[in-house]
This record gives C-alpha cells, sequence and structure tokens, in this order.
C-alpha cells in the first residue's frame, strides 16, 4: 500500500479537516501541479493508506481515476470531488512550492474512495 499523507507540525488544523472530509464522504479527490513527485506515483486501482501528520494509518483508499487539465479548467464538478466552493479552491490551490500557479499549468487530480472493511462474520 501507498502512503498518502496529510497534515503537518503547525497545520492549524488543515490535516485533520482534510482527513475528516475524506472519511465522510464529503472529499473524494485531491490535486496538485502535474511535475509534483507527492502522488506522481499513484495509479488506477492503487491502494492508498491514509496517514495523519503523526503517521497514524487513518483509513484506506482506492485511486478510482486520475485526470490531468490546466488549471484553468478547474469548474464545480473538481471543486466539489476536493470538497469546497470552486473560488475557495482557485484561491487555495493558485500557490504551488513558493510559486503562483499559471491558468495553463497543467495539474493531476487523484479522485478516490474510501475502502470500507467488510464487517467481521456474526457467530
Amino acid at each position: 500500500m501507498k502512503p498518502f499523507k496529510l497534515g503537518w507540525l503547525g497545520d492549524g488544523g488543515i490535516g485533520e479537516r482534510l482527513i475528516d472530509g475524506i472519511l465522510s464522504g464529503k472529499k473524494t479527490a485531491t490535486s496538485c501541479p502535474a511535475y509534483d513527485p507527492e502522488d506522481s506515483g499513484f495509479q488506477i486501482g492503487d491502494r492508498l493508506q491514509l496517514l495523519d501528520k503523526h503517521n497514524r494509518a487513518r483509513g484506506t483508499l482506492l485511486v478510482t481515476s486520475i485526470e490531468l487539465r490546466p488549471f484553468s479548467q478547474f469548474d464545480d464538478a473538481v471543486a466539489r470531488a476536493i470538497g469546497m466552493p470552486l473560488p475557495e479552491l482557485k484561491e487555495a490551490t493558485r500557490m504551488a512550492n513558493g510559486r503562483e500557479i499559471p491558468p495553463h499549468e497543467e495539474m493531476r487530480v487523484v479522485h478516490f474512495e474510501v475502502v470500507r472493511d467488510p464487517a467481521p462474520p456474526q457467530p
């Protein structure tokens, strides 16, 4: 299983909010610049171990699709999957790695679902 870590020390709680959104089903995708190595190795069908900032396992995700699109083509559907309104998403992702993302920059959007472990058999 590949690691998928959210949050960092001093993140003001953003990691926990993102994890809560994923586990509740409100957040079903993430995005980053296409060149970013952080999740460049993800492929459809991969299982990801959702980790918090303390490296505690919080769940398992299944990558269901991956798309590449220019930043300018982020729309309401992508914003819903990422778990925020489009204007908020555009503002939150307009900077990456210390620089502003231009409208033509290719972005990677990774869609996933939470894998629910089956209930143990009843005696």
